[in-house]
């Protein structure tokens, strides 16, 4: 059965999850495998332990990942450690996403609905963590009065808009109470975009047909990969990058997914500018581009179903014509932007009048902590445990890096706050190197059932590597920003990135550079099927180029860029890759040499 007809008969996500929940059967069926992922749980199992198990003729061991969906990254410290104690149903550990989100590993069958209720009663929710709905929305973290005053309320509105409102969940997981309600705002221009279901006004029974990802950058500052999302949102300030909100540039049909398989009609693109809209009327404008793929994007290949392929094939003018149809809107043409700069959120920052803390308290300090991989585990968590239950940090904020900023941190308390992370072993981002800092990766093996190689496991072996051959090349310090993903689908973004490291095999992966730092280019392939060991040796030639030919004033990705593509090719170790020589055996017989 197609996943199209999945949705529908399910009753609105319903299925025969609760039928299955109360079996005593270690994993899902296929049906409900698929409608879990709107419940945001996936179903997994070991891949390390897989092989001997079938050998052994023992089922898989099964398990499950549970998302927790956390708009804008913001987390209260009652939230955390709740979370914090949800993990002991798992594998004692909360991973952050570069969606913002919580994940847990590890989690078996007949534990499921204690953790999703648990998560739900902290006033967070799994609901719409995955599946072909809106996801979580995304939003620059970083907590300055200014900021939020924009931002959060746009962040509100995009999450009652489009969260799920189907009760089946509730029915599921909490006993029909809802925990966490999204109503659908009232202010909605006059007749337009009328909903097509009672149920589920937005999404109708078959929901969206893929995915749909929006973020909110703060202008000048793109921490959020605005340019990868289906729609993002900048706002535009009276003066630039401070003053009063003007309105908000939309742009459409970003996306990373691509598969391996069909180079040629699966590929990463960037958002495209689309309009500038007043505040008053963003939501409809957003809500009229969700709609539009609804209607129109591809429910017959799933690979193509996603919003930037809908964009590509009918245009940004066509878009605009849709959304001035739905709304009755005249939409203004885009304006520019203030240059993007390249923001980590590393280290101290200051932050007046602190709404974390309440009423008119003084400035308090907030600290962008580097988590590698965003795994939160062993003296990490331990050492959060106590900052926040003593109240030395008063709010959290997941960065779309998968590190975290602590907040409300009291001026006279910083020596304390980085003499516990060290006394746990916990390093600042002042303590390592800065590609160190930057350097993100997905789970991959052995869980996530997409994997095709190794991601998370080999980063920290990659980044001793990669720091080697960056010193031995003049290149000591150089912030390079290296994303590393399992597979193709590209979860932590690998194709804007400076340095983007793609699944292939267990054996070999996919090199990309010259993305920008800033997130507003892809990066170009550089080679394909590289074993892991060797990433080191083909980059060194780049990097040697790179230190004699530039002064600290350009990023390496924006040097890549401004190569020419055939000169950094030329500059390369021989390709010995079995890919390569299976294309040179191809490239004999076609020209009818034999050997």
């Amino acid at each position: 059965m197609s996943a199209e007809q999945i949705k529908i008969d399910s009753k609105y996500l319903a299925g025969t999850i609760g039928t299955e929940l109360a079996d005593d059967a270690v994993s899902f069926e296929h049906d409900a495998e698929m409608l879990l992922k709107f419940h945001g749980i996936y179903q997994q199992d070991d891949r390390d332990v897989r092989r001997a198990r079938t050998q052994q003729k023992l089922p898989v061991d099964y398990s499950c990942m549970v998302r927790a969906s956390v708009p804008g990254g913001v987390i209260t410290a009652e939230q955390w450690l709740a979370l914090d104690r949800m993990s002991a149903l798992a594998d004692d550990k909360l991973r952050l996403t570069t969606r913002q989100g919580v994940q847990y590993h590890v989690v078996y069958k007949n534990e499921l609905k204690q953790l999703v209720a648990g998560i739900n009663a902290s006033l967070l929710t799994t609901l719409g963590a995955c599946g072909d709905v809106v996801r979580n929305v995304m939003a620059c973290p970083l907590p300055h009065p200014e900021r939020r005053a924009v931002i959060e309320p746009v962040v509100a509105e995009m999450i009652a808009r489009f969260r799920p409102q189907t009760e089946s969940y509730w029915e599921l997981w909490v006993d029909g109470e809802k925990a966490v309600s999204a109503e659908r705002p009232s202010a909605i221009a006059p007749g337009a975009i009328a909903p097509i279901d009672d149920v589920e006004p937005i999404y109708g029974e078959a929901y969206l047909p893929r995915k749909f990802k929006i973020a909110i950058a703060w202008p000048g500052d793109n921490c959020v990969d605005i340019f990868a999302n289906d729609v993002g949102l900048v706002p535009t300030l009276t003066d630039g990058t401070t003053g009063e909100l003007t309105g908000f540039v939309v742009l459409a049909g970003g996306g990373m997914g691509m598969s391996h398989n069909r180079p040629d009609d699966t590929y990463p693109l960037l958002a495209q500018p689309v309009a500038w809209v007043p505040p008053s009327d963003v939501g409809d404008v957003v809500e009229a581009i969700v709609t539009t793929q609804r209607d129109h994007g591809n429910r017959d290949d799933r690979s193509r179903a996603r919003l930037k392929y809908l964009l590509e094939e009918r245009g940004i003018d066509w878009l605009r014509a849709q959304v001035e149809e739905r709304t009755g809107l005249i939409l203004a043409p885009p304006v520019d932007l203030p240059d993007w700069e390249v923001e980590s959120h590393h280290g101290w920052h200051t932050i007046a009048s602190d709404p974390d803390v309440g009423g008119s308290a003084a400035a308090r300090m907030t600290l962008g902590l580097p988590v590698p991989s965003g795994k939160v585990a062993g003296g990490l968590r331990w050492a959060l445990r106590r900052l926040i239950a003593d109240g030395t940090v008063r709010a959290l904020r997941v960065t779309s890096r998968q590190d975290l900023l602590l907040v409300g941190i009291d001026p006279r308390e910083v020596e304390t706050v980085e003499n516990l992370l060290h006394a746990n072993g916990v390093p600042l981002a002042s303590d390592q190197s800065p590609t160190r800092n930057l350097a993100i990766a997905c789970p991959a093996l052995p869980t996530c059932a997409k994997a095709l190689g190794e991601s998370e496991r080999v980063l920290p072996d990659v980044v001793d590597r990669l720091e080697k051959v960056l010193a031995d090349t003049g290149n000591t310090g150089l912030p390079l920003r290296l994303n590393m993903t399992g597979c193709p689908n590209g979860c932590s973004r690998p194709y804007a990135a400076e340095l983007g490291i793609v699944g292939r095999s267990k054996r070999g992966y996919d090199i990309l550079v010259g993305g920008s730092p800033a997130g507003d280019r892809l990066a170009r392939s550089l080679r394909a099927d590289v074993p892991l060991t060797d990433i080191p040796d083909l980059l060194r030639p780049l990097l040697e180029r790179f230190s004699a030919t530039t002064n600290g004033d350009i990023s390496f990705g924006d040097w890549a860029a401004s190569q020419e593509w055939d000169v950094l090719q030329s500059l390369l170790p021989a390709d010995t890759s079995r890919r390569a020589q299976r294309a040179a055996e191809r490239e004999l017989t076609s020209s009818g040499v034999s050997q």
